[in-house]
């Protein structure tokens, strides 16, 4: 009994199938009509090699294939993401709420809080190189030049002068006279090294105020002999209440757009 039922339903659920499939071809033309699926075409675009180069043309493909897959790291390096992102680890481990500021959460809030900051570069950038490229004043060189010198403005900005010297030095640089002089190969990992080092000593602040809530709990919890309770778990709440009451996000934020070290093109 249960097998013709089975069968019964398969067919009639095959017949329906095919009912759907006749209408839908026969209104195909006012779907697609109502649709206005002809606005919805892919773009036309062409991958050609560039006339003239001594560069094969396999060459030039696999030299913009991996430029591609290196763009998402060349962006991280050389914004604040590398400081937000620091950050924001400190204050989660800090915390202790790793539940509550999950990995998804933490690198949206960096990635918008990066291009809030990074926003007056981009404008820059728009400016100076874009727009020119597009209106053709100026040729594909120069076009890449005034693209990087905002970066470089930036990242030369926020770099210590003893980080550059190091890169310099490792690197057997000469000649270096003011920081606008350095190659891009010594300013983007004298950058890093000195967005490391400002995000640690921001940790290190981040720290101080609920290391002290950890260390009382810890203390009135063995005062009173009760070893068997984590001192996490009772000190999450006055860390939470503390950095709420404190409005902890407005003072984090506040300071991490103020520890950015402005380049004289700068919106005032």
């Amino acid at each position: 009994m249960d097998h013709t039922r089975t069968r019964a339903q398969v067919k009639t659920f095959i017949v329906l199938a095919l009912l759907l499939l006749v209408a839908s071809t026969a209104h195909a033309q006012e779907a697609q009509d109502f649709f206005n699926l002809k606005d919805f075409a892919m773009p036309d675009f062409k991958l050609e090699p560039v006339k003239g180069s001594t560069v094969p043309p396999n060459l030039q493909l696999s030299f913009f294939i991996i430029s591609l897959s290196l763009i998402p790291y060349t962006i991280v390096s050389c914004t604040s993401y590398i400081r937000t992102t620091i950050m924001l680890s400190y204050l989660k481990s800090a915390l202790g709420s790793t539940q509550a500021l999950s990995n998804q959460l933490m690198m949206g809030i960096t990635m918008f809080i990066t291009f809030f900051i990074m926003w007056p570069v981009g404008q820059r950038i728009n400016t100076t190189a874009v727009q020119p490229y597009m209106a053709g004043t100026i040729d594909q060189p120069a076009f890449i030049t005034a693209f990087a010198q905002p970066v470089r403005d930036y990242m030369l900005a926020q770099t210590r002068d003893d980080d550059l010297r190091l890169f310099a030095m490792l690197g057997r640089v000469h000649g270096i006279k003011k920081p606008d002089d350095a190659p891009f190969r010594v300013i983007m990992p004298s950058y890093i090294m000195s967005e490391i080092k400002t995000g640690f000593f921001i940790g290190f602040l981040i720290y101080l105020p609920f290391l002290v809530v950890d260390m009382v709990v810890a203390s009135v919890l063995m005062s009173m002999g009760m070893f068997m309770i984590s001192p996490t778990t009772i000190s999450l709440p006055f860390k939470l209440v503390l950095f709420t009451s404190l409005d902890g996000w407005h003072v984090l934020i506040t300071g991490l757009v103020r520890s950015i070290n402005h380049p004289k093109w700068w919106p005032q």
